[in-house]
């Protein structure tokens, strides 16, 4: 059955996680602006990734080309997407899984429809907030050319998470790695001068240009040879994140913040006020959120929920009281939850 799409937000954003980011795969410009819209439309308290239908005519645009010429470029990057391999590797291991992106990819003339279900063994990477994940505005890609430059934005986002209290981050990567990452083929910009100038100075150029990041980078050698770069990542003034019409200003964080923490509790609990989640994701570490995560999802599947915010918090006074009375507090100052109504505790 297909599932509604969900109502899309002024700026949605892209979440995957960081093995998916770091993750092996080939798919041209086109085909990664695809996934990057129906992985942004992807709702993290359903009970499975649904499939999704976009009409040709949103396909059209989402593309940027004319109706006339999308059938071509649909039966292109329906094969594309369907067929493309994923290469995710498993955190501090050797280990791997290759999956596929889509497990289905249907075209409807009659509809004039394009459906996509997603590989249900991407689950874990798309909706598990409680991990380390990545997001990103998705309208900062979208008028990206380069298949390289996109991935290039991701994998830098990575290293340079949105609403990052530092001014630059600094990650050095493989140039192996890179490369696989970027889906290069092994004689594909073999010498270092073609990939540099091809692939790094090019993507360096059109993110600054259309982006809110940007990047410098030098080569390291091993030996004789170039073993790693070494980007310096920066916000890019020039085009920082608008919304409804202004510029939203850069916002320091405390000094204990975590990304995937406030990624999880903005997309569980959207009902939460921002500055809520910037201090619990200052406060609470990924397992706490993660048990509070679950209650809720409980409640909510039980009907209890009326007031999301107030209940979810309320979860959380929960918790922090039976950590008081085992001595064992893991929060001092919880002055924010008295914006809670706690009459069901």
């Amino acid at each position: 059955m297909v599932e509604k799409t969900p109502k899309a937000s002024f700026n949605p954003l892209v979440y995957k996680s960081n093995e998916f980011i770091e993750g092996h795969y080939k798919l041209s410009a086109f085909s990664q602006k695809v996934a990057a819209t129906l992985i942004s439309k992807v709702d993290p308290n359903g009970e499975h990734l649904p499939t999704f239908k976009l009409s040709v005519s949103e396909y059209a645009s989402l593309l940027g080309i004319s109706k006339q010429a999308i059938y071509k470029t649909i039966d292109k990057t329906t094969t594309e997407l369907k067929q493309v391999v994923i290469r995710l590797r498993k955190p501090e291991s050797r280990s791997f899984v290759k999956v596929g992106l889509f497990s289905a990819c249907v075209y409807d003339e009659e509809d004039k429809t394009v459906e996509f279900e997603f590989d249900s063994r991407l689950d874990k990477h798309l909706r598990d907030f409680a991990g380390n994940f990545t997001r990103y505005q998705i309208k900062q890609i979208q008028q990206l050319d380069s298949k390289y430059s996109i991935r290039l934005y991701e994998i830098l986002r990575k290293c340079h998470p949105l609403k990052t209290a530092r001014q630059v981050s600094n990650h050095n990567i493989s140039l192996e790695e890179l490369r696989n990452m970027l889906g290069l083929e092994p004689k594909q910009y073999k010498l270092f001068k073609d990939f540099r100038v091809r692939v790094l100075e090019a993507a360096q150029s059109e993110l600054e240009q259309k982006t809110d990041l940007k990047f410098s980078f030098k080569s390291i050698r091993k030996g004789r040879k170039i073993g790693e770069i070494q980007f310096s990542v920066s916000h890019n003034v020039h085009f920082e994140a608008v919304e409804e019409g202004e510029t939203l200003t850069s916002e320091v964080l405390p000094q204990d913040y975590d990304e995937a923490v406030a990624a999880m509790l903005a997309s569980a609990v959207p009902e939460l006020p921002n500055d809520i989640v910037t201090l619990l994701a200052s406060r609470l570490d990924a397992v706490a959120a993660s048990q509070a995560f679950l209650s809720y999802t409980k409640a909510k599947q039980a009907g209890k929920v009326k007031d999301p915010a107030a209940y979810f918090l309320g979860i959380l006074k929960h918790q922090e009281q039976q950590a008081k009375s085992s001595h064992n507090p893991d929060m001092d100052d919880m002055s924010w939850a008295n914006r809670a109504d706690f009459d069901e505790f």
